[in-house]
């Protein structure tokens, strides 16, 4: 809208969501207002009464245009609008109600204050924080998370896996030792003309082979132990992640981008499931295969390689604490480049279609890319930084094996080191050299994937849960509560996270089956009186809700949320069938569930599905339009039958015809339950029993419609003359 290149503007029942006060500014300052001009707006609303403010109607019915031409041009001809409209009551009021709309918004123009820099900045600042920054360690990954990590694997197969793999080592060294005293002896046997008989053959390549096929074992059950510690740790902490986050409060997601989550059960889990094992196998392998070089190193030349093994042992320390925190630290920062990638994903794929009727395709594109180049260059970093080990990790190997020559040069004619632990020496000290390398790369690359595991571990151990599911001595049981449906407030106030008060000292009482209608100006607590009363978010601690008795904020959220019923602003659609979206649990017969669709008018179009009951939905409900989705949801809340009903703008995005159905609907179906409908449409809670009208997150109001509507300077009296251009028929008849 502020493109100077629009020419062409598509609104999509933007005033739906808003009351009338800022629906009427939107359409005088926004749509029709300066702002606009010299563009062409396509509304599309239920909004009857900004039908007289517009060029052109278009009445549509069945996806055909039904009527087409001016306004006058078509009251003249008696189109009701879908019986919107009273077309006798419209002609007489139309002039009046014009230059009234025409005066009020004058006056509320005049009585706008300008903005101050101050405040503007303020709200800059606000805005800034509305995430919270992803965490990163910093230093060295702490011992908890190795421990952890061990514990959730068990600790009894992770110091088997150990143990078994040091005897699994020992071997191996034994053998070679064994073969290289197996030739000494064989050697000395033909020297003094008496060569090996087979007795003394088999002896000796059973002892061998004994070595070998322990060492085998070894590796055998070490395999083992490792394969049931990584599936037992993986699904502990995936468990345990998933169990924090589906628990976490709606405070936790308002601060956290969903790709930041995402990142965790994705990236990192894929790490834990496949690299951390790998790495914690092959460096627990280089670990002792390095010990075992060592020691047969220092057996092989009696001793003298410890003088040159102490200062190589400090240097190799020094390589390694470098690397291993410049590995880690840089792990830790691809980790978190991760998140974006995943963040511009999901927003794009949720997005497709407002990206491209803005045609703004280039620039997701290239945040997408740009997020990918992010992370390729901490990857970069990482592999230079291997490079960088490698060549130090040489020279320290060519040390080694210089040393052990010098010394058996050295000592060749008085025959210090015998000929066969010579050769043992020398190719353990080729080995060490890879062995070291690749060991101070798998431990660096241990502790840089063990930041995946300390990402996860930050999660179950900081996330805050909400209030349990289920207090086993506080929740009444199933189907003894609630049986009127009373609801009493008492000093109830709410806040979100760290903000104000959104709900401030609420006070009022609900008798089982009354009607109540909420409404308000937008902003004013309408629908967080419904989030404290569903315990999405917690009330301060010296207010109560009571329902039937019972203290809601002292039982199980399941037993609080499963006997009461809401149907949301925003309707909520599962990718699965019909069938399950109407009755997730599977509880009521095929009967039941097309009765509930014939009184909400869904039934017909149901039935048109090739798969009726069984038909698929879309991903967040996208084969079915706004209005239907929302009747779909009315129709699962008629299944369950609930003592008390919430209705948060439920019929916001359907037609006045269609809303009308759906109240009459509802009064019929929910005569003994108490239902609370918040509205913006005030012919939709014209008829409830009474009328709470909230302010700022105060009781302005609260009384039957007749009384409020006889109340002078009321605030709901004011709300009704301020549409009552598109309601008119109703307050008449009130």
């Amino acid at each position: 809208m502020y493109s100077s290149d629009t020419r062409l503007l598509l609104l999509d029942d933007p005033l739906s969501a808003v009351d009338s006060h800022v629906g009427e500014h939107l359409f005088s300052e926004a749509i029709a207002g300066e702002i606009s001009n010299g563009r062409t707006r396509i509304l599309v609303t239920h909004h009857v009464h900004v039908l007289s403010r517009c060029d052109m109607v278009i009445v549509m019915e069945n996806g055909t245009i039904k009527h087409q031409g001016a306004y006058k041009d078509l009251i003249a001809e008696g189109v009701d609008f879908v019986g919107a409209v009273d077309v006798s009551k419209i002609q007489k009021n139309e002039s009046a109600s014009a230059d009234e709309t025409t005066t009020e918004a004058n006056s509320e123009r005049a009585k706008k204050p300008s903005g101050k820099a101050e405040d503007k900045a303020a709200q800059k600042k606000a805005g800034a924080t509305l995430t919270t920054t992803e965490e990163r360690e910093m230093g060295d990954v702490n011992m908890n998370v190795y421990t952890h990590y061990a514990k959730a694997g068990g600790w009894c197969i992770a110091i088997l896996t150990i143990c078994i793999q040091g005897l699994g080592r020992t071997f191996e060294v034994l053998s070679t030792f064994w073969l290289s005293v197996w030739a000494d002896r064989m050697q000395e046997a033909e020297e003094r003309g008496e060569p090996f008989t087979k007795q003394q053959t088999n002896f000796y390549v059973g002892i061998f082979g004994l070595f070998g096929l322990l060492g085998v074992l070894g590796l055998g059950f070490r395999g083992i132990f490792l394969a049931m510690h990584r599936l037992k740790a993986s699904q502990k902490l995936h468990d345990d992640l998933t169990d924090v986050v589906l628990k976490a409060p709606i405070s936790f997601f308002d601060v956290t981008p969903i790709g930041r989550v995402l990142n965790r059960f994705a990236a990192d889990m894929d790490k834990l499931d496949l690299e951390v094992t790998q790495t914690v196998s092959q460096g627990i392998t280089t670990v002792f295969q390095v010990l075992g070089a060592i020691g047969a190193i220092i057996v092989a030349t009696k001793g003298t390689f410890i003088v040159p093994l102490i200062p190589l042992g400090y240097v190799y320390y020094l390589v390694q604490k470098w690397f291993r925190k410049t590995s880690t630290e840089l792990q830790r920062v691809t980790n978190i480049a991760n998140s974006p990638i995943f963040a511009d994903f999901s927003q794009t794929l949720s997005g497709t279609s407002s990206i491209r009727a803005y045609g703004v395709q280039d620039g997701f594109f290239k945040k997408c890319q740009g997020s990918f180049d992010n992370m390729n260059a901490s990857y970069i970093l990482v592999q230079l930084a291997s490079y960088w080990l490698a060549l130090r990790l040489d020279v320290m190997g060519g040390i080694i094996g210089a040393f052990i020559g010098a010394v058996a040069v050295g000592t060749l004619n008085s025959g210090f080191i015998p000929a066969g632990w010579l050769g043992l020496a020398l190719s353990f000290s080729i080995e060490v050299t890879s062995y070291l390398k690749y060991g101070v790369q798998m431990i660096a690359r241990l502790e840089a994937d063990m930041s995946s595991v300390e990402r996860i571990i930050y999660y179950t151990d900081n996330i805050t849960p909400e209030a349990p599911d289920i207090i086993p001595e506080k929740d009444p049981a199933s189907g003894t509560w609630p049986l009127k449906g009373e609801i009493e407030l008492s000093n109830a106030s709410m806040r979100y996270r760290d903000g104000p008060l959104v709900l401030k000292n609420l006070s009022f009482s609900v008798n089982g089956g009354e009607k109540i209608g909420v409404c308000g100006r937008t902003g004013s607590g309408k629908s967080s009186l419904m989030i404290a009363l569903f315990r999405i978010s917690e009330i301060e601690n010296d207010g109560s809700i009571v329902v039937d008795g019972v203290n809601i904020g002292e039982i199980g959220t399941a037993a609080l949320r499963l006997n009461i019923s809401i149907i949301p602003q925003d309707p909520v659609m599962f990718s699965n069938t019909v069938r399950y979206n109407l009755d997730p649990f599977a509880t009521k017969t095929e009967q039941e569930l097309w009765d509930v669709l014939k009184k909400v008018e869904m039934g017909e179009a149901i039935a048109q599905l090739p798969k009726g009951l069984d038909e698929m939905v879309a991903e967040g409900g996208e084969n079915f339009s706004q209005g239907q989705r929302q009747l779909l949801c009315i129709a699962r809340s008629l299944l369950r039958k609930p003592k008390i009903l919430v209705m948060d703008e439920a019929t916001a995005s359907i037609d006045n015809e269609t809303d009308a159905i759906i109240q009459r609907m509802i009064r019929e179906n929910f005569q003994d339950a108490t239902v609370l409908t918040i509205a913006h449409r005030l012919n939709t809670i014209m008829d409830s029993d009474r009328i709470l009208v909230l302010d700022d997150g105060h009781i302005a109001e609260l009384d039957t419609p007749e009384n409020l509507l006889a109340k002078e300077s009321g605030h709901f009296k004011a709300m009704v003359e301020k549409s009552k251009s598109a309601h008119s028929d109703v307050i008449e008849d009130l």
